[in-house]
């Protein structure tokens, strides 16, 4: 087992990308921590993630743009573990799809709070509340979660894309501060692809722009032929939070870009094909 030893703090880990990180670790030998704000999800997640690895998980509610949940998650993984060797940061949240322009101000404030909150002061948060833990170790692998939007523009999803932009340009400049330190911390930045998680799934369709059922429609197409393969994704997670990873500020992808071409090749295909039936 690769991780054997290995002591990881996974946010937003309940479902989607976070839960199935937290099988390969555990399954490679990790102790893990998962958490979420909902208090019902921690507890299932935890009771399914103990009944196949025993004591070698724990949950907490956790809420990442509160500072205070998030240093008692770092100060409850040392007392159950002694440590914390690994931070992924998988917190977050989309609120709404659709083009910018519909949203009224207000709403804009509002979701804006909530999302950035979420996934880049979460962000920060978190490893916010590790780096005094890994410095006194000296040592500490973190992953971050760019997401779509981070490195490219993605549209309807504005805001949210904002947040990962943010997520990868304080990881970028974390890492040049890391550099310059004696301790063995690195951090380095996952794009996972396109998968179908609750993120996408919860996301409300602005009314005003789209029908919801048409979207769910076209998504259920994009999803057929670009979709990525969770546990493929994830999997290319490991290597870079092991003792042996030498990468600092690395931007890595979960997805083959190639398959993303040719996936949104088809969809364009389906779609004239579709347009023509009609």
């Amino acid at each position: 087992m690769r991780m054997k030893d290995e002591i990881a703090i996974i946010t937003g880990s309940t479902s989607g990308i976070g839960k199935k990180l937290a099988e390969l670790f555990l399954k490679e030998g990790a102790k893990v921590v998962i958490c979420s704000r909902n208090k019902d999800k921690v507890n299932n997640a935890l009771a399914e993630f103990k009944e196949r690895f025993g004591n070698n998980v724990i949950g907490t509610v956790c809420d990442v743009s509160d500072p205070i949940t998030v240093k008692n998650i770092v100060d409850k993984t040392i007392e159950a573990f002694g440590g914390v060797r690994i931070l992924v940061t998988c917190a977050g949240l989309n609120l709404t799809y659709g083009p910018f322009e519909y949203l009224p101000l207000g709403k804009v404030n509002q979701d804006a709070k909530k999302v950035v909150g979420a996934n880049l002061i979460g962000t920060m948060n978190s490893i916010s509340a590790v780096i005094p833990q890994m410095k006194k170790q000296g040592y500490g692998r973190i992953v971050t979660i760019a997401g779509g939007g981070a490195d490219r523009p993605l549209e309807h999803m504005t805001i949210y894309s904002a947040s990962k932009g943010g997520v990868l340009a304080f990881s970028k400049c974390l890492a040049e501060e890391f550099k310059q330190n004696p301790y063995d911390i690195k951090i380095n930045i996952f794009l996972p692809g396109m998968i179908y998680t609750n993120l996408m799934r919860n996301s409300q369709v602005i009314k005003e722009w789209k029908d919801e059922d048409e979207y769910r429609k076209e998504l259920d197409l994009v999803m057929k032929h670009v979709a990525t393969d969770i546990e493929e994704s994830c999997s290319k997670v490991i290597p870079f939070v092991l003792p042996r990873s030498k990468s600092n500020g690395k931007v890595f992808k979960g997805f083959s870009i190639m398959k993303l071409v040719k996936g949104f090749r088809k969809v364009g295909k389906e779609r004239k094909k579709m347009e023509k039936s009609q």
